[in-house]
């Protein structure tokens, strides 16, 4: 049994391992890429639900929303003065940087007035847009891409403190998740606008400082992890602008700072960020954190997460396959080695488990894989507790039908059942049981006088008839005894009618063999004595713990015993204990008492002729 167990939990540490692996090869192969980006996804909403908002000082929001397009117009038709007269406020009110999202990539009425208010403000940034490069084919059957950049007038250019591209990055489901913080412009690199930003507010003397090594960017301190895309994850910590006081960045309106109505202490030393945020000009993006936002607004938040730091970064892609590996193998030794019940609550509490480890990473800015690791805790479960059926069943069945050859099939599912709850242990409990010995009469004189290989092989056709019979009505053979055999009727299995079964199983036996003598004439003559008692016995496993036997003792075994003893060959007698509960089903008569060796009354007993086939039934 050990050893069976042992190469049990072997192949499934095997199959759990390669479970972990075939994730490991998927992960490699970044197979549900679209799956793993919308399960980070979950991180930003479960984060964002516990975060509490705190507004965001250093960065205030001019929205071109919906009352200023009421109030001043169509935006296309707006002249750029509107513009200019914003930067004049801001000025006066002190501000530090002044970013805009807004192209001003083609001349309209107002351009001279906001050249000069950029001349006079020398602090705003503008931005440019990097069209994606078209391929074209060479003559060599090369393909070439060109990629171009449209940039604001040159009458703005050359006043602008810093210019930045405004390019979002949206992945493959259309989210914003990261933005590229540079991109490649043939000669250079062009900084994303918010870098540009936050450079300018900390006064750094440059945008790109150093060149970009092992996908990351080192700037004012600060070591920027990037992807091969040189994308930076945003750290989104905002609701949209139209959170009211849920938004996390101070948001003005655009006609409001237009016309002096706010208070110029909200722009004091503030970065100032322009965009539009009105639904009609439709420049809104989905964002992991299960919201659509303005680009304006994932610009701030961009500038937060390089202002503060709060960078975000995916596990190495070792510590991930390490992940997936440990998880899968302790989830195959928890199916292994817990019941379902237990193995299934503890594989939830494993997962439950990585997501907290998850959450209180990424606030750590380390995401942890919400893909494959959990799908290595679920899909080890799954596979190992299908392996367990199919082997329990493969067993069950081994056993079954070895068993069966000496126990009935209740007995058989009772020890089975035991053995799946690990409940066999040495131990027995007191209760009524019906005993019965079958023994060869003259089986000495027999053994002198034939070979061995024949005499076991004529005692196992005769032990065969009496199993058979004893297994027909119910009852366990419990143990041979080289010439005997010992059954049990209701231990370990209840049988409501047990001393009936025994006697009508004894009675069937000596028919049985008569039979059998009579078909092969040839074979030696064996007849049996068979003695039955019913009465208490202690019935349960005993031996040592690695050698366990199923067996009932007590003076009940010890009187049936000597009453087989004394039976006649061909004969079944039973106990006065016996008779009591067979009296009305069978033909019987008393024999003479008769004195036994460690019992001081007389037994008395009964030879049970027929069985009374009307009374039964």
């Amino acid at each position: 049994m050990r050893s069976r167990r042992k190469r049990r939990l072997l192949a499934g540490l095997l199959i759990g391992a390669g479970i972990g692996a075939a994730l490991c090869m998927a992960f490699g192969l970044n197979l549900l890429s679209g799956v793993q980006l919308q399960s980070s996804d979950f991180l930003f909403k479960a984060s964002n639900l516990n975060r509490s908002i705190e507004q965001e000082g250093k960065v205030v929001i001019v929205a071109i929303d919906d009352r200023s397009l009421d109030q001043l117009g169509h935006f296309p038709s707006w002249s750029r003065s509107y513009h200019a007269d914003l930067i004049d406020v801001l000025a006066e009110a002190e501000a530090r940087i002044v970013v805009f999202d807004i192209l001003f990539s083609e001349p309209t009425p107002g351009d001279e007035q906001l050249a000069r208010s950029l001349e006079e403000a020398e602090n705003v940034i503008l931005p440019l847009a990097y069209s994606a490069p078209q391929y074209m084919s060479t003559g060599t059957g090369e393909s070439v891409g060109v990629g171009t950049f449209i940039r604001p007038l040159s009458l703005f250019e050359q006043y602008a403190l810093a210019l930045g591209h405004a390019n979002l990055l949206p992945d493959e489901d259309g989210v914003v998740r990261k933005l590229p913080l540079a991109i490649d412009s043939g000669e250079d690199y062009e900084p994303a606008l918010s870098l540009a930003a936050v450079a300018k507010y900390l006064r750094r003397p440059q945008i790109i400082e150093s060149p970009i090594e092992n996908n990351r960017m080192s700037f004012a301190s600060r070591s920027i992890p990037l992807d091969d895309a040189n994308g930076m994850l945003i750290n989104y910590t905002c609701s949209p602008a139209d959170g009211g006081d849920l938004a996390s960045f101070k948001t003005v309106s655009f006609v409001d700072a237009l016309r002096g109505e706010i208070d110029p202490s909200v722009f004091h030393d503030k970065l100032v960020v322009v965009g539009a945020t009105a639904s009609a000009l439709g420049d809104t993006f989905w964002t992991p954190t299960g919201q659509m936002m303005n680009g304006v607004e994932i610009h701030a938040n961009a500038i937060h997460t390089i202002l503060a730091g709060d960078f975000l970064r995916p596990a190495p892609f070792n510590v991930t396959i390490a992940l997936i590996m440990v998880l899968a193998l302790l989830c195959s030794l928890v199916v292994l080695r817990l019941r379902v019940l237990w193995a299934t609550l503890l594989t939830f509490s494993i997962c439950a488990v990585y997501l907290l480890v998850a959450f209180t990473f990424f606030d750590k800015g380390i995401m942890l894989n919400l893909v494959y690791p959990p799908l290595a805790i679920i899909g080890t479960f799954v596979g190992l507790t299908l392996f367990n059926i199919t082997s329990e069943r493969s067993e069950k069945k081994e056993m079954a039908r070895t068993f069966g050859r000496y126990i009935s099939p209740p007995v058989v599912d009772k020890i089975l059942t035991a053995l799946e709850k690990d409940e066999l242990k040495l131990g027995g409990q007191q209760q009524e049981a019906t005993v019965a010995f079958a023994d060869v009469r003259g089986f000495t004189g027999m053994s002198e006088n034939m070979q061995p290989e024949e005499l076991v092989r004529v005692l196992n056709i005769y032990l065969s008839t009496v199993i058979q019979a004893v297994l027909n009505h119910g009852g366990m053979v419990n143990k041979f005894g080289g010439d005997s055999v010992m059954a049990i009727w209701n231990a370990p299995t209840l049988c409501e009618e047990h001393a009936l079964s025994a006697t009508k199983a004894a009675i069937d036996i000596q028919r049985a063999v008569k039979d059998l003598q009579e078909r092969e004439a040839e074979l030696p003559k064996m007849d049996f004595g068979i003695g039955i008692n019913t009465g208490k016995v202690v019935a349960g496993n005993m031996g040592s713990e690695d050698r366990l036997e199923y067996s009932v003792v007590g003076d009940a075994v010890n009187i049936a015993a000597r009453i087989t003893s004394l039976a006649e060959a061909g004969k079944v007698w039973i106990s006065s204990g016996t008779y009591e509960l067979v009296k009305d089903y069978v033909v019987a008569k008393p024999l003479e008492p008769f004195v036994v060796k460690g019992k001081r009354e007389p037994i008395v007993a009964y030879d049970v002729l027929d069985i009374n086939e009307e009374s039964v039934g």
